[in-house]
């Protein structure tokens, strides 16, 4: 395994720890048995170019728009599929904005990366706070950090620490937002999990909803934010489709498949089934026992 280090001293001074580079790379230049470590942090913006970005051992997708924060501790390398990539490699050291750092705040501890507490995360916690797709608003930052640092205007290095703490700021937001997306999904497949283990039993939203931790109003508007129903029709849906499958059997009785899949009423059971399937059980049984 060939390693490689950087040092901040090749890329700037240490009077004003930042550097943001535009560079272009071909497969030749990367592979699998390269790892990069470096002495700075580090934000990946690929501009064009498709392939893979790899972060201690991890293959994450790399294509035009994808953002990287990237660990002085982090393992890296790239696999690249197109002929070539180009990127934004913007890189610096916290303490040039230290004092703004300190205020900002973030839900899913987005500016944990600025700390020692950093390389305790999960790859998985890793991965949702800190592998994204960019945004509009993020392209224009960077761009306008590359005039700064090109043109050397007055006040140049003051306007670069306000864009790039504007820059982390609107990357956390994204990564809250995708933190956000990932926790309702996990919430949603959960149910779901529930509801197919559990179908035949009463379930009580609000105990359900207290063993995720949140109100039961919260959990339904979740669920159906996420798979665009409500929880109590998904497990209707999934009684009714466990009844039909035992329908097609003279194995059980109507009542007892009524019971035996959650229901507690025949004569809802009977009206929920034809509301469904346009025929009464009964008659829905005989179209699998004609000869």
């Amino acid at each position: 395994m060939q390693k490689l280090y950087f040092q901040s001293r090749k890329f700037f001074l240490s009077e004003f720890p930042f550097s943001i580079i535009r560079m272009r790379h071909t497969a030749k230049d990367f592979n699998d048995t390269m790892r990069c470590r470096r002495e700075f942090w580090k934000v990946v913006y690929v501009i064009s170019g498709h392939g893979w970005k790899i972060i201690n051992d991890h293959k994450f997708p790399l294509s035009p728009g994808s953002l990287f924060v990237v660990h002085p501790d982090d393992n890296t390398t790239y696999l690249i599929e197109s002929e070539s990539i180009e990127i934004y490699n913007i890189l610096f050291m916290p303490e040039l904005i230290a004092d703004g750092i300190r205020q900002l705040q973030s839900d899913f501890d987005f500016f944990a990366i600025l700390g020692h507490d950093f390389l305790d995360l999960s790859p998985e916690h890793r991965e949702m706070l800190y592998v994204l797709d960019s945004s509009r608003e993020i392209e224009q930052l960077i761009r306008k950090m590359e005039k700064e640092y090109q043109r050397e205007d007055s006040n140049y290095r003051n306007m670069i620490k306000l864009y790039l703490q504007a820059l982390l700021i609107c990357i956390s937001r994204l990564s809250a937002d995708k933190a956000g997306r990932n926790k309702k999904k996990s919430i949603g497949h959960y149910v779901e999990h529930i509801i197919d283990e559990h179908f035949r039993e009463d379930i009580n939203l609000a105990t359900l909803a207290k063993k995720i931790g949140m109100t039961r109003s919260h959990l339904c508007r979740t669920f159906k934010q996420v798979n665009g129903k409500t929880i109590m029709a998904r497990l209707l849906e999934r009684r009714l489709t466990e009844a039909e499958n035992m329908l097609r059997t003279p194995k059980y009785t109507i009542t007892e498949i009524c019971f035996g899949c959650g229901f507690n009423n025949l004569s809802y059971f009977y009206r929920a089934f034809t509301a469904r399937y346009g025929v009464s059980p009964g008659s829905y049984r005989k179209t699998f026992t004609l000869d």
